[in-house]
């Protein structure tokens, strides 16, 4: 690759990074690493600016994801991060692929609301059956029914529904 600041490398690397984790490429830095080569701790440090990337960790970055970046982009030479934004053929086919995902994702959420919500619709019919069970034992101390029933024990039942969320 061509003659570029090292500082200027590392941020347009670190642009790339962060395309890749946006559009939910990979789960984790470390995957990243992986998949391009290179130590969790290496990544790191390029990332933190200790380290700077070398031209092979580029290279290794883009075949690891399927050539989408432009390396020209990285010598410095075109603005131009995405070789789908130079061929719109390739750009289709990766907005089709986001797409996709989004949808995945939005259905995943989804379910994830109605089974929250069925959760809390039992958890107030507990709370109501508790609040219930509280009355007749209040009702039924007072009429001495259960007057050897241990008054400690409704206190106990009161800070056990506390603890729990």
């Amino acid at each position: 690759m061509g003659q570029i600041d090292k500082n200027l490398k590392n941020e347009l690397f670190k642009v790339a990074i962060d395309y890749i984790y946006k559009n939910h490429l990979v789960n984790s830095q470390g995957e990243i690493a992986e998949k391009i080569g290179i130590s969790t701790s290496a990544l790191s440090r390029i990332m933190n600016d200790k380290k700077f990337v070398g031209d092979d960790t580029l290279r290794k970055m883009n075949e690891a994801f399927g050539d989408i970046f432009n390396m020209a982009y990285f010598r410095g030479e075109s603005p131009i991060m995405l070789v789908a934004d130079i061929m719109p053929e390739q750009k289709t086919q990766q907005n089709a692929i986001s797409n996709d995902h989004f949808d995945l994702v939005k259905a995943a959420l989804e379910a994830k609301d109605e089974t929250i919500a069925a959760l809390r619709e039992q958890l107030k019919t507990k709370d109501e059956l508790i609040a219930a069970l509280r009355q007749q034992i209040q009702t039924l101390q007072q009429q001495e029914y259960l007057k050897d029933f241990p008054v400690g024990t409704v206190e106990g039942i009161e800070k056990q529904d506390q603890v729990r969320v």
